[in-house]
Parts: C-alpha cells; sequence; structure tokens
C-alpha cells in the first residue's frame, strides 16, 4: 500500500484556519510536516499551488511557490518524495523542466509533479485580459508542455558530465541534444543547462475524474482519483501507471469537530469524506486496498498537523501490524513506486 499525504496549508476541512496553531507561513512549518510523514512511513507529500488567492479563511495565508517550498523541505529529509503542483497554462516549459530537475538532484532523485491548467478567469487575469481558452485547447497544450518539459530533461544524456579534473575535462558536449522542437505552442532549441535528473525523468501525477470527462493519462506514472471511481479509472490507464485514490479525512474530537459541517456554508467537497476514529479509517484502508482497484492512497488531513500527527501514532501502528505497509523500496520516488528505476532517454546513447 503507498501512501501521499497532502499538506497544503491548515488542512482541508472548512474551518481549518481557525484552529491552526501555526502560521504555515513560518520557516518551521513544512519541514516539521514533511518530517512527521517521512516518519510514518509515507512514500510522497503533495503541496497545491494556483496563481489565484484561495477561497475562505486560508487565503489570509497567501499560496506559497509548491517547488520552492519543497526544494527547501528536501535537505532536511532522506526518504520521502516531493510532489509539488505545477501550472502548464501561462507557464514556459524551460522553466518548470530546470525547477524539476533541480528539485530532484538536491533531493537525491525523489521528485515528482503534478500538473495542472488554468481554467478560472480568476488565474487567467494575472497573464492578461483575455478569457481563459477551451478545455480542449488547454489539454492540447498541456500535452505539449509535457512533451517538451520531457525532452529538455532528456537533451543530457547519462554519463554527460564527466569532470576529469587531470585531462581538463568536465563535460561530453556529443551527449548534449538541441531538442529542436516545432510545435503549435512552443517551439524550443534546447538543450537544457541543468543536468538530467537522478530519475531521469520525475514522477508525473496527473488528476483524473471519469465522472466528469473521457481523459486518458497514457503519460502518468500514477494517477490521483476518487476512490469510488477507483475501478473505472484502472481500466483508462496503463499497467504500469500506479492508481492512487483520494479521500478526505477527519477524525472524532480534533480541535472538538466531528463532521464536515462548516458554518460558513461552503460548498461541499467533490472528494469522498472520512469522518470517523483512526481504527475506522484503518479497516476502511485496508478494504479498499484489498479490492484491488488502488495501488495506495492520497489523504487529505482536515486539520494540519493535528490530522496528520494522529494519522501517524494511532493508524499507522494497525497498518503495520497488518502487513499493509512496507519498508521502503529503494532511495527514489519511482523505486518507492516500483516503477522502472530511471526513465529512458527519447536520445540514442
Amino acid at each position: 500500500m503507498f501512501l501521499g499525504m497532502a499538506i497544503d496549508a491548515a488542512g482541508c476541512h472548512p474551518e481549518s484556519r481557525w484552529y491552526s496553531p501555526v502560521d504555515p507561513l513560518s520557516p518551521g512549518h513544512y519541514p516539521q510536516l514533511v518530517q512527521e510523514a517521512e516518519r510514518g512511513c509515507f512514500d510522497f507529500v503533495t503541496l497545491d499551488d494556483s496563481m489565484a488567492l484561495p477561497d475562505g479563511p486560508s487565503a489570509a495565508d497567501g499560496l506559497p511557490d509548491a517547488v520552492t517550498v519543497l526544494a527547501g523541505v528536501a535537505p532536511l529529509t532522506t526518504t520521502i518524495g516531493l510532489v509539488p503542483t505545477v501550472t502548464t497554462t501561462h507557464c514556459e516549459p524551460v522553466h518548470v523542466s530546470r525547477a524539476l530537475a533541480t528539485l530532484d538532484h538536491i533531493s537525491q532523485g525523489r521528485a515528482g509533479w503534478r500538473r495542472r491548467m488554468v481554467t478560472t478567469e480568476a488565474e487567467a487575469a494575472h497573464f492578461g485580459p483575455e478569457p481563459p481558452v477551451g478545455l480542449n485547447e488547454l489539454r492540447a497544450e498541456e500535452a505539449e508542455f509535457t512533451e517538451v518539459v520531457t525532452k529538455l530533461w532528456d537533451s543530457w544524456e547519462d554519463g554527460a558530465e564527466i569532470r576529469e579534473v587531470a585531462a581538463g575535462r568536465f563535460l561530453d558536449r556529443s551527449k548534449l541534444h538541441h531538442i529542436d522542437h516545432a510545435g503549435r505552442h512552443f517551439r524550443i532549441k534546447g538543450p537544457s543547462n541543468v543536468p538530467r535528473p537522478p530519475q531521469g525523468h520525475p514522477v508525473l501525477a496527473v488528476d483524473l475524474d471519469p465522472r466528469r470527462h473521457r481523459v486518458t493519462a497514457h503519460d502518468a506514472d500514477m494517477v490521483f482519483v476518487d476512490v469510488r471511481d477507483a475501478l473505472e479509472a484502472r481500466a483508462r490507464v496503463e499497467a504500469r501507471t500506479r492508481v492512487i485514490g483520494e479521500l478526505e479525512i477527519l477524525f472524532d474530537g480534533d480541535h472538538g469537530v466531528s463532521s464536515w459541517d462548516c458554518r460558513t456554508g461552503e460548498a461541499a467537497s467533490r472528494r469522498f469524506r472520512f469522518a470517523g476514529s483512526p481504527i475506522e479509517l484503518a479497516d476502511l484502508l485496508g478494504d479498499m486496498w484489498g479490492s484491488g482497484n488502488v495501488d495506495g492512497f492520497h489523504l487529505r488531513p482536515a486539520f494540519l498537523p493535528a490530522t496528520l500527527s494522529r494519522f501517524v501514532a494511532e493508524v499507522v501502528p494497525i497498518l503495520r501490524r497488518r502487513s499493509l505497509l512496507r519498508p521502503p523500496q529503494g532511495t527514489s520516488l519511482r523505486e518507492r513506486l516500483g516503477l522502472p528505476e530511471k526513465a529512458p532517454n527519447v536520445f540514442p546513447v
């Protein structure tokens, strides 16, 4: 069973900000969360990002850049995967490829990325007066964006760095390649100025909602899907792709709250929501995983750090006793997820 934990702001409960004991922008907030998740045998953490302010009380905290935050956390951790959300709309592939390659180097092969598109006028307004383009066009741009980012990572072959001090040779330029990409949305020559990531390609996570649209995820290493849609999602992806069920979790009694009801009347989440005891959550996860429809779970805690701390202290021991958690496999995120150790290079070796 693979486990991922969202570490967004103060949690996903509509009233979480009223109960948060810390400032999410304080220097120690995110390192402490990721370190606790690492102690709890989580395979990865995610950090959402957007170009617009969040709704509700969490808007007061702003929204820090996810890649920057996790790059700062990387040297303070050793095994856990780091998966920031990365916007592909209104951004340049060269910037994203450099940032994620750098994160993969700093973390020694533990980087991933969860790509997202800008579909709202509030976000699009940061880049000009034009409204967002149609969804099909956004998807086409996102697919080409991903292709270019991957080519830029591959523009350095493995072994391009020589570092032969005595011979005065530090780089084998025959192993650097122009990508010469000329597509509908991007024209990029390359090569990148950052060596190929340790994983070849950082792990790509894609959101998949079979109930809303017929989107495939053939290029994804893992897909995030509502646990209720896991069976249909499994039929949409390749056998190698990890299907990760998403759910929001609330433990009875956290901050005196026992339900997802909200005084402010905020709209209900589309995700599956759990509210109950730690043993009930352990039972639920075990049953869902045992169905064979999911390879693991991406958990969104109601309150941070309270819900994460209770999961590590009370749920993880139960999962261990039931042999549902295994020790970390390998050192990279790809290895932890049972993916090929290193993504192949599109250029000949």
